[in-house]
């Protein structure tokens, strides 16, 4: 059995009646009809201590993305960061761990009371007891209007899971992201195309296409995301954004005088010390990465490559473009000409 990712296929072009990529419409709905989330730009921050705080969170949705704070904090410190946001008239998404005696529930029942309705469970493995528990005890504090993203997993097994405990969206990706070395160091994981590939086609088939799926991890380019989203309703984006002004954390200066920020993963060593975390079970790593100016300029690359790459297979949004798309594998030569 053959597990591709994204550096394994292209997209195959096709006749298009596109006149303009100016029309092609991009955007996605990742809520519900009840409780919809419009996305222009299908693309999320990562919820990670190193991407998104509040400044963050603003900037994405005042360019069509959305922005999910981080969990490493305290109660107060995250309710600070969501008033931010809700006070320049934008909504983000919260994330929430799964210790309720380390105080999720009442993390949970705070940012509810501040105004939060879009929630993240957010751990390492999501096809698990603990995910199972944390994700039941939201469902039956019956709030009707919360909009619960559950992740991660990589299976469909796992995403039937997350569904059947009450999950509104499912979060994909077991170590695919750039600071993560979950696989290297485990053994443990599935190419990120593929893990879409089966979760997408198994809840269509089980009748649950109304679930959305996020894919998080993986993406070096934007033609990558836009390969993730012939199975996706969004892409959440971490080192692709870090290094960005919006970004947590100073700029420094290097000993050849380039300008840098720092990213780590939420597994790393250095991650795990700064919240008091023990340091043992490390997956992750930090890193220096070039300091590259406002976030708006990725996003407009990435606008910009969605609206060429639905175009070339004349596909006018992203309903169509999911239709449309087909992948072909390339070899290692396919590979190099490709530049991937």
């Amino acid at each position: 059995m053959k597990a591709y990712t994204f550096s394994d296929v292209l997209i195959i072009p096709k006749y298009s009646d596109v006149e303009s990529r100016r029309d092609v419409d991009i955007s996605s709905n990742l809520g519900t009809s009840k409780n919809p989330i419009e996305l222009l730009t299908p693309v999320i921050s990562a919820n990670m201590k190193s991407i998104t705080e509040s400044d963050m969170a603003v900037e994405m949705r005042k360019n069509g993305g959305l922005g999910i704070l981080h969990r490493f904090n305290t109660i107060n410190e995250a309710i600070k960061d969501f008033t931010i946001v809700k006070d320049a008239g934008f909504s983000c998404g919260v994330s929430l761990g799964v210790n309720a005696i380390s105080g999720d529930h009442d993390r949970f029942d705070e940012l509810y009371k501040a105004g939060a309705r879009i929630f993240c469970i957010d751990v390492a493995h999501g096809n698990s007891r603990l995910v199972k528990e944390m994700t039941k005890w939201i469902k039956n504090q019956n709030y009707s209007d919360v909009y619960l993203i559950v992740g991660n997993i990589a299976t469909f097994d796992g995403a039937y899971d997350l569904v059947d405990w009450g999950a509104n969206c499912v979060k994909v990706g077991i170590g695919p992201g750039s600071v993560c070395e979950t696989r290297y160091r485990t053994g443990v994981g599935v190419p990120q195309l593929y893990a879409l590939q089966q979760i997408k086609e198994g809840l269509t088939k089980q009748g649950k296409s109304d679930i959305k799926i996020i894919s998080d991890g993986g993406i070096t380019c934007v033609g990558d995301i836009c390969k993730a989203m012939k199975y996706s309703d969004s892409v959440m984006v971490g080192s692709f954004i870090s290094g960005t002004t919006e970004t947590p954390g100073k700029v420094f200066k290097d000993e050849n005088g380039q300008y840098y920020k720092v990213y780590a993963g939420s597994s790393s060593g250095e991650h795990k010390s700064s919240n008091g975390a023990p340091t043992d079970f490390i997956e992750g790593i930090a890193k220096k990465v070039p300091f590259r100016g406002h976030v708006k300029y990725i996003i407009q690359e990435i606008l910009d490559g969605m609206r060429s790459s639905f175009s070339y297979v004349g596909a006018l949004s992203l309903k169509e473009f999911q239709e449309k798309c087909e992948f072909i594998e390339i070899t290692s030569g396919g590979k190099v000409e490709s530049k991937i």
